[in-house]
């Protein structure tokens, strides 16, 4: 008996020692397995930061286009990477800038004439940048709500938008024509009389009720060619755009917002590109013109706070030139200056086109704050044009949008700005 608790012993023994060796066996395949997912996913990230990189000093435009392909292919480590872009440093440049131009927009504040729709805005001290988007659009919605205004279609509706350029004179690509009716555009697409009514190509079919990135509401025509080759997926497109409906996704007011949107009348226009000094510049990918350059004027109570170029550059009224392509700018929030890649556009007078031109649009819209996107000229630094604007905008600003905020809630909560005195929609506002 002895012997067998022995033996009994012993084969315990050795079933304990397999069971742990076996179960350190599955802790190592799990600790392989979890470290191969774990450098596979920030392999992922890394690859995005560097094709970032890369493009940042390619040709204007190209980075917004690989951004598009981007966040399509890799939507979770695209946010990943777009994320460590807010991670909380300071921006010392944006502090000082604020600083020193605060003065000069709580003045203009006091010289604004804001229209009655604007100023139906619940801001508060201590808001961030998009919280005070959202109390924009509650205001939107209020206002819809109580009595059927729809002035957001200023940039909401682009063939209003598109009309509101053209009453106040300012400058943007050829708008050849706008349907208000499906069988009207098709009918023209099926005649040819659209290949007919244009002069140059790539034209840009566009469905004036989606006008946010996510809706797709663009089909880009390179030639002639293309619109009769391709005959049957611009069909498809008309067809299915027609009945969809904006959806601003991961937007914090967009429960309201895709309310506004749901409200507008589905329409089309046709639209040529924007004509350069120096010939077509440009490739289109997607939806993205490579190689024509755009830049996105954020204007503060009538006056242009700075003006983003690529999600890469930012200009600043007193003339410094903010590099965030590096690590050292776009993560860590210590911009260098930038150097000759860009330089020329403030040197030779470029900028101060988009300048002149933005805050004209602000001013005639009598908006506090508009995020306004203008294409530029290579070639001849008077003509800039206005692509389009934005209400709501969602763009990356480095830490400068914690210091534009305090200007735009300061002129609010205080009332500094004066009232322009009509009932006439804002969309629908000329010049005298």
């Amino acid at each position: 008996s002895q012997l067998r608790r022995s033996l009994s012993l012993i084969r315990l023994n050795h079933q304990e020692q397999v069971c742990t060796k076996g179960l350190n066996m599955l802790k190592t395949a799990a600790l392989v397995a979890i470290s191969a997912v774990a450098l596979y996913q920030v392999g992922i990230a890394v690859y995005i930061f560097t094709t970032l990189s890369i493009h940042s000093q390619g040709e204007f435009g190209s980075i917004m286009a690989v951004v598009n392909d981007l966040r399509f292919q890799y939507p979770v480590h695209f946010e990943m990477v777009n994320r460590v872009t807010k991670l909380p440093f300071p921006n010392n440049s944006a502090k000082r800038y604020y600083e020193e131009q605060k003065d000069f927009f709580l003045k203009a504040a006091e010289e604004f004439e804001i229209h009655p729709y604007w100023a139906d805005n619940n801001a508060k001290e201590g808001m961030g940048f998009r919280e005070v988007v959202t109390e924009r659009v509650l205001g939107m919605y209020r206002q819809f709500q109580a009595t059927g205004r729809m002035d957001y279609r200023l940039e909401k509706d682009r063939c209003a938008m598109i009309e509101f350029f053209r009453n106040n004179n300012i400058p943007h690509p050829a708008v050849k024509k706008m349907w208000y009716s499906k069988e009207a555009v098709i009918e023209d697409l099926k005649s040819g009389a659209i290949e007919k009514m244009v002069d140059n190509f790539p034209i840009f079919l566009k469905a004036c009720h989606l006008t946010q990135q996510s809706s797709d509401g663009t089909f880009s025509i390179k030639t002639p060619a293309a619109l009769k080759d391709n005959e049957e997926n611009i069909l498809k497109f008309i067809n299915h755009r027609w009945g969809y409906r904006s959806r601003d996704v991961d937007r914090p007011w967009q429960d309201k917002g895709d309310k506004l949107t749901d409200a507008l009348t589905p329409s089309y226009e046709i639209q040529e590109p924007f004509m350069q000094t120096g010939g077509n510049q440009m490739h289109v990918e997607g939806r993205v013109a490579v190689g024509l350059i755009e830049v996105r004027a954020e204007v503060m109570w009538g006056k242009v706070y700075l003006v983003n170029l690529d999600a890469t550059t930012i200009f600043r009224r007193d003339g410094k030139i903010e590099d965030y392509t590096s690590f050292m700018g776009g993560v860590l929030h210590m911009p260098p200056e930038a150097g000759k890649r860009v330089s020329w556009l403030r040197d030779e007078g470029y900028i101060d086109c988009v300048i002149e031109v933005s805050e004209r649009l602000a001013q005639a819209a009598h908006i506090e704050y508009v995020r306004v996107d203008v294409f530029i000229d290579k070639g001849d630094p008077k003509n800039c044009a206005v692509n389009e604007i934005s209400l709501t905008s969602g763009y990356v600003y480095y830490g400068h949008e914690e210091r534009m905020v305090n200007l735009w809630i300061d002129g609010l909560v205080n009332k500094r700005y004066k009232v322009f005195e009509t009932d006439i929609p804002v969309h629908e506002l000329k010049s005298a």
